[in-house]
């Protein structure tokens, strides 16, 4: 496969210090990758994620002269006392779940078009049209894990995708700090994000049919918070101040507590967390270096074994490439050729009316900035491939574009590619989700070339998708 480095550039997104194996420098991790170089040796190493949730700390930045500042402003700006001698400060790691996933939205809408200005400005014609937009994208949120606190925020946002994160222990805890214990299990917090996600359609009202908002995928971490709680009993009065103790940014202030004496407090649950491992970037079967590129499949250059970086590792039957390869400049793009079981078969000729020759459906294996451009490549490269010689081969050139993708999430795309397939031909109303039986699954690259805005496919000229869909 192409031997592509990776480029100096800033960081961008949360990322994880932790020791190469190699030569015990510092590794930054960043989120999207999963093969990196070490800057200190030049090992080129493989991070592995851990089958249980693992468990991240956020470091604190202010001090305790820096958190009394901010609450002082605070009460200055809102014609308070400032605060005296009797403050008490507790500094907490609280409990976050961190969960990524990929949302897909199903919205039904009216489109009315307007035509044929007569006279006076006004449309002499008024056409409207049921149209069904579907979007397939990232999400990710924080939902609480910890006992209920006043004044501790019910998540974090969006900082989660830019902060710098430490394997939790007790070796990266800061002096001071407290960590308050988990009492929210991952299965009640995945129920509580899935009546989030199910109220997200009904915020928009459907102009028929029903709108759907559906969870795909839920990868989940725990993620520890540092906030400085800061209390006063000044004058007989109470009041609690919850600073951030990364920002120094006032999160809220608490003047009353409220007490029930029907909550039977939460048990701290006794969890085991994972660990992201590193290690060389081998192949398992001869021990030889792979490429140093960002890619969830490989072909050994020593041994040719298929090496998947998937967990778990999904059965490739083959790769192989189309017997035209194009020319030196062309661009080899890996898809996914799904064999479906053949009780899916008249369902899917019915979908995609060109595969009436095939069993199969092609998924891209390469990421697009765009699902509905991903669908109509799909669609597209479906219909083509009974068309298409293909032919083994042992080792990638270096022409071949990384597999982004990997085959259980080329599975769950087929699902969903069906499902909007099935959305088109029924205007929204009836369709239904159902899962799709693979029975066997290929690799295969195909050459395209580029033309103006576009990639050209160099064996047939007649698959394109933009340019700028990929990075």
């Amino acid at each position: 496969m192409t031997q592509l480095t990776q480029t100096s550039k800033n960081l961008s997104g949360f990322y994880i210090g932790v020791g190469c194996p190699g030569c015990g420098g510092e590794l930054k991790l960043e989120s999207e990758y999963f093969v990196i170089s070490c800057d200190h040796c030049g090992s080129v190493l493989r991070v592995t994620q851990p089958e249980i949730p693992p468990a991240y700390l956020v470091s604190a930045k202010i001090s305790k002269r820096e958190a009394r500042f901010s609450v002082d402003r605070h009460l200055k700006e809102n014609g308070l006392p400032l605060t005296g001698s009797d403050l008490q400060f507790k500094y907490l790691y609280y409990p976050y779940w961190k969960v990524d996933a990929v949302l897909l939205k199903v919205r039904n809408r009216i489109e009315t078009r307007e035509y044929g200005l007569d006279e006076n400005g006004n449309p002499q014609h008024v056409s409207e049209m049921e149209k069904t937009d579907v979007s397939l994208t990232p999400y990710s949120t924080t939902l609480p894990a910890g006992v209920d606190f006043d004044g501790i925020p019910e998540g974090i946002g969006v900082r989660t995708s830019y902060l710098k994160l430490l394997p939790f222990s007790r070796d990266n805890t800061q002096d001071g700090f407290d960590p308050l214990p988990v009492v929210k299990q991952w299965k009640d917090a995945c129920d509580e994000l899935l009546r989030r996600v199910n109220s997200l359609a009904q915020l928009d009202e459907a102009a028929f049919g029903v709108n759907r908002t559906e969870l795909y995928r839920p990868v989940a971490s725990l993620l520890y918070f540092p906030c400085i709680v800061v209390e006063s009993y000044a004058g007989g009065d109470f009041n609690r101040f919850v600073v951030d103790a990364v920002t120094g940014r006032l999160l809220d202030h608490i003047d009353r507590l409220e007490y029930s004496d029907d909550v039977t407090p939460a048990e701290p649950l006794q969890m085991e967390f994972g660990q992201l491992s590193v290690d060389f970037h081998r192949c398992p079967n001869c021990a030889d270096d792979l490429p140093p590129e960002q890619s969830i499949l490989y072909v050994c250059n020593n041994c040719h074994q298929i090496v998947s970086l998937e967990q778990p590792a999904g059965n490739v039957g083959s790769i192989s490439v189309t017997a035209a390869e194009g020319g030196a400049s062309d661009q080899l793009f890996p898809f996914w050729s799904l064999q479906m079981a053949p009780e899916v078969h008249g369902r899917l000729q019915r979908l995609f009316g060109g595969l009436f020759r095939s069993d199969r459906l092609v998924i891209p294996a390469f990421r697009t900035g765009n699902f509905e451009a991903m669908f109509r490549l799909a669609r597209r490269m479906s219909n083509a491939l009974p068309k298409i010689e293909l032919t083994s081969v042992e080792s990638f050139d270096r022409r071949c574009r990384p597999v982004s993708i990997g085959l259980a999430e080329a599975r769950m795309l087929a699902g969903i590619i069906t499902y909007r397939a099935e959305l088109d031909r029924l205007t929204g109303t009836l369709a239904q989700k159902s899962d799709l039986e693979v029975v066997g699954a290929d690799l295969f690259y195909a050459p395209f070339h580029p033309e103006s805005y576009f990639y050209v496919d160099s064996v047939m000229g007649a698959v394109t998708f933009e340019k700028n869909l990929i990075g």
